[in-house]
C-alpha cells in the first residue's frame, strides 16, 4: 500500500530540499572563548575516536583553525553505544535568540483527540541536514585526539536549534498541518479520520476498512514529502497505524485524551517537597496537565506562593492538603472528550 516516490521520478537534487538552506548563527559582539577539553576515560577513548572518525567521513566535522574552543563529552545511550555531546554554553550566551516556539501542548494534544487511528514518526537528520554558514562554523570548534575540528551542520544543543527544527519541519509539511499531521520538534504525529465509519469496508476490496484506507493514503503522502525533503524517520520508533497514541505526555484515542501512565506515575511518586525549588518542580509537572485538574489555580494556591522570592519556607497543613489533592486528582485517569465545533 505504501509506494513512496517512484524510482527515477525525482533527481537527487530534487529529493534534498535542505541541501542549499544555509544557517547562520547570529551573535552579539564578544571575545573568543577557549575552554579546556574534558578528559576521556581510556576505556572509552577508542570508541570515542571512532565516532569522531565517522563524523569526519560523513562531513559533519571538518578541520578547524578557529580561535574558539568548547568542551566535548559523551553520554551512553540505552543500547550501550556512545553519543557525542557538544557543550556550547558559551556560544549560547552570545547567540541572538530566535523567537520561535514549539506548539502549545494543550492545543497540540487536543488536535489529536478523537481520531480513529494514528501514526508516529521520529524525524531524524533534521539537525544534521542544516548546513552551517562557513563564517558560523568556527564558533563551534572543539579539540579531539584527532586535532581541532568544527561542526558543519546545525548542532542539536545550540540555543536556537529547537526553534529552527520546529520551523523547518513545519515548513516542509505545512500542507498536512493541522488536519492530517502535528509536528512537535522531532515528533510527527499522523492523524487518521475522525470516524471509523462504523467499520465500513471499501467497495473495491471488502477486506479493507474505509478509515484504514484513508489513513494509509495520508501516511503515504506524508512519507513522500519527508523523502522529498531529504530527511529520514526512525524505523525502530515508527508507529504505523495504532488505535491510541502516546505523544508529549498524553494518550489520545477516538474516545478522547488522558494523561499518560508515565506522567501520572511521575507526579504521584513525587516526594513531599522540602525546598522551594522542589515545590516549583512539582508545580511545573502539574501545570503541564492542568487542563485535567479542575480549579487548578485554587487548588495549587498554597504551593504557588513559594514561587515568590520574598516568601520563606513554611510547609503547613494547607500545603500538605494541596500536595495530596493534586496527586490524587492526577491519579483519577480523567478522559477529556473533544468538542466538534462543526456540528
Amino acid at each position: 500500500m505504501i509506494n513512496f516516490v517512484p524510482s527515477g521520478w525525482l533527481s537527487e537534487e530534487e529529493t534534498n530540499l535542505l541541501r542549499n538552506v544555509i544557517l547562520k548563527i547570529p551573535a552579539i559582539s564578544h571575545e573568543p572563548w577557549q575552554k579546556k577539553p574534558i578528559p576521556k576515560p581510556k576505556s572509552i577513548l577508542p570508541q570515542f575516536i571512532e565516532l569522531v572518525r565517522e563524523r569526519i567521513c560523513t562531513g559533519l566535522y571538518e578541520q578547524s583553525t578557529s580561535s574558539y574552543n568548547s568542551p566535548v563529552s559523551f553520554v551512553e545511550k540505552p543500547n550501550g553505544k556512545l553519543r557525542i555531546v557538544h557543550d556550547l554554553q558559551d556560544l549560547n550566551k552570545v547567540t541572538i535568540k530566535d523567537a520561535g516556539l514549539p506548539p502549545n501542548v494543550d492545543e497540540f494534544v487536543g488536535s489529536f483527540s478523537g481520531r480513529a487511528c494514528y501514526g508516529l514518526e521520529y524525524i531524524m537528520g533534521g539537525y544534521d541536514e542544516r548546513e552551517l554558514d562557513i563564517n558560523t562554523r568556527p564558533l563551534t570548534a572543539f579539540e579531539t585526539p584527532l586535532g581541532r575540528l568544527q561542526l558543519t551542520r546545525l548542532p542539536q544543543v545550540a540555543t536556537n536549534s529547537v526553534a529552527v527544527y520546529q520551523a523547518q519541519m513545519t515548513w516542509i509539511l505545512q500542507e498536512e498541518i493541522p488536519e492530517h499531521l502535528g509536528i512537535f520538534i522531532d515528533d510527527g504525529g499522523i492523524k487518521g479520520p475522525r470516524s471509523t465509519y462504523q467499520h465500513e469496508t471499501l467497495k473495491e476490496n471488502p477486506l479493507i476498512r474505509r478509515f484504514v484506507w484513508e489513513y494509509a493514503v495520508t501516511l503515504e503522502r506524508i512519507l513522500c514529502r519527508i523523502e522529498e525533503a531529504g530527511v529520514t524517520i526512525s524505523g525502530s520508533k515508527f508507529a504505523c497505524c495504532v488505535p491510541a497514541l502516546d505523544i508529549v505526555g498524553h494518550v489520545v484515542s477516538l474516545g478522547g485524551r488522558k494523561i499518560s501512565k508515565q506522567k501520572i506515575n511521575k507526579i504521584q511518586n513525587w516526594p513531599r517537597p522540602t525546598t522551594k525549588k522542589e515545590v516549583r518542580g512539582f508545580l511545573g509537572l502539574c501545570a503541564y496537565v492542568r487542563i485535567f485538574i479542575k480549579d487548578f489555580s485554587q487548588v495549587s494556591a498554597p504551593l504557588r506562593r513559594f514561587k515568590r522570592e520574598d516568601v520563606f519556607w513554611n510547609w503547613d497543613e494547607k500545603c500538605e492538603e494541596a500536595f495530596i489533592k493534586l496527586r490524587k486528582i492526577v491519579g483519577e485517569e480523567i478522559t477529556l472528550k473533544t468538542l466538534n465545533y462543526e456540528k
